[in-house]
């Protein structure tokens, strides 16, 4: 778990943003077979970009 932390922690928000667009990409292929699956991946999705973009904002205005 610790080195999951640590590789968010030390990722540039770049890649999370393409990690971000892989999951999203993943979601919609499989959404018509499992929702529920998919509604999972959308919240990750959304909870990675958030993240990147804090980390954006954070490194522009530091």
């Amino acid at each position: 778990m610790n080195k999951i932390v640590s590789f968010f922690k030390t990722s540039s928000p770049i890649i999370l943003i393409l990690i971000c667009f892989g999951l999203g990409v993943l979601a919609k292929l499989i959404e018509k077979k499992s929702s529920d699956i998919a509604m999972g991946l959308q919240l990750i999705t959304f909870i990675l970009f958030v993240y990147a973009l804090k980390r954006i904002f954070d490194k522009i205005f530091k």
